[in-house]
């Protein structure tokens, strides 16, 4: 049995030598890397500029081969090549985006900075574009969460609470700074079970909430497309609770540059009814600090950015509040019903849909399609009796011009 051993260990002791004289033969060719480096300026005029390019042409790989390194995401391949902190220690990680390499973004940021790998505006390749679509960048990475839904609560909130340390820890560093938030709209790639990541920022830059990026989308849209209706009451909830007057209410119905607004797309998607009771709820805890609906509804008149629907839903939450408005009017007032007088046509363009959605049910078209459905069986018996007299109307006047035309045609045969 002893003897049987004897063939293994001795190929187990010649794999061990091997890879010593790798280990050696490795350090020995580093070695004369530098010294070949050090000796640069000796060299011929020729030589010496194409070492200067085969340098540039390394440092330009190994910043790529870094990037990639931080944002490897295969975590399930057996094949993974990314940093492991289950693997790897800080202290190997300094000699030289996902959950297990995250932790290290901060130091690799640190040195890439301390050795000039990248240009001093993208801060050591946190804002470093790489081979991924322009303009997404690491920072963008640490908002996001595993695109698998259907992995445990527990692992959604382990990354959720080690990309928040990030985060932490390069705001710590000045890596991270406040204008990032907006410039950068970094509460627009909230998606789902990052809550603690969103609340960092948006209690550093609540006015964040309100910002616009390219597509003139702010961070309640992110949600409703992403995520679920809890990331849709999360973001709407922190709207109200910084703008409880008049701006949180607002932000229902900001319009991108298509359009759309944020209650509309929740309603075409989880349902008016449902989006309709999580806003009621959501105002009923802060019930506190009581919306001002005449503060909004003059903003929203003002703003050609906020929908009409919001002045519609708004009026329904206090029907008397144009007599009151009108009975007191202030500059404001007044400026706002001009504001929308000039602007009539556009808005009756941008507000189709809610005009139209009498003959939809489902609350997609029309956020408050519903409700007004429910509450004014009168006003639809009315425009059914007038819709008749049109068709009654609009049946004589084609009935005499069929009689003007045959009486032509007679006299013009006589």
């Amino acid at each position: 049995m002893e003897h049987a051993n004897i063939p293994y260990e001795e190929n187990f002791h010649q794999q061990a030598v091997d890879g010593r004289r790798r280990i050696a033969r490795r350090r020995a060719r580093r070695l004369e890397l530098i010294t070949v480096l050090q000796q640069t300026e000796e060299f011929p005029f020729r030589s010496e500029n194409k070492t200067d390019e085969l340098v540039e042409a390394f440092l330009e790989n190994l910043k790529d081969d870094i990037h990639d390194m931080i944002c490897e995401s295969d975590q399930d391949d057996g094949n993974y090549q990314g940093l492991d902190s289950d693997r790897d220690t800080e202290a190997e990680v300094e000699t030289w985006c996902n959950t297990k390499a995250a932790s290290f973004i901060p130091i690799v940021a640190g040195l890439a900075i301390e050795l000039g790998l990248f240009d001093e505006q993208q801060r050591g390749g946190l804002l470093f574009d790489g081979e991924g679509p322009p303009g997404l960048y690491i920072l963008h990475h640490l908002m996001h969460s595993d695109p698998i839904a259907r992995r445990s609560q527990e692992h959604h909130e382990h990354i959720d609470d080690k990309y928040l340390q990030v985060l932490i820890r390069l705001r710590t560093m000045g890596l991270l700074k406040k204008e990032d938030i907006q410039r950068y709209s970094l509460l627009n790639h909230y998606l789902y079970y990052g809550e603690k990541r969103f609340r960092f920022l948006v209690e550093w830059d609540p006015s964040a909430l309100t910002h616009t990026n390219r597509r003139g989308c702010i961070p309640l849209h992110g949600p409703i497309h992403r995520s679920s209706i809890r990331g849709f009451k999360f973001v709407f909830e922190y709207g109200i609770h910084y703008f409880p007057k008049k701006e949180g209410i607002n932000l229902l119905f900001r319009k991108t540059r298509s359009g759309g607004t944020p209650f509309q797309f929740a309603c075409c998607i989880y349902g008016h009814e449902q989006v309709m009771e999580v806003v009621e709820d959501t105002l009923m805890r802060y019930s506190d600090i009581p919306i001002s609906i005449a503060d909004a509804l003059l903003s929203a008149a003002i703003d050609e950015n906020v929908h009409l629907d919001c002045v519609y839903f708004l009026i329904r939450r206090e029907p008397d509040i144009l007599v009151k408005l009108l009975s007191n009017p202030s500059p404001l007032a007044i400026t706002a019903v001009s504001n929308r007088n000039n602007n009539n046509d556009n808005d009756k363009n941008d507000d189709s849909n809610y005009n139209n959605s009498n003959d939809k049910n489902d609350g997609t078209s029309n956020p408050l399609g519903k409700t007004k459905k429910l509450n004014s069986k009168t006003t639809i018996k009315e425009r059914k009796r007038k819709r008749d007299i049109y068709q009654k109307r609009n049946n004589e006047r084609m009935k005499r011009k069929h009689n003007n035309n045959s009486n032509n045609n007679n006299d013009n045969h006589v």
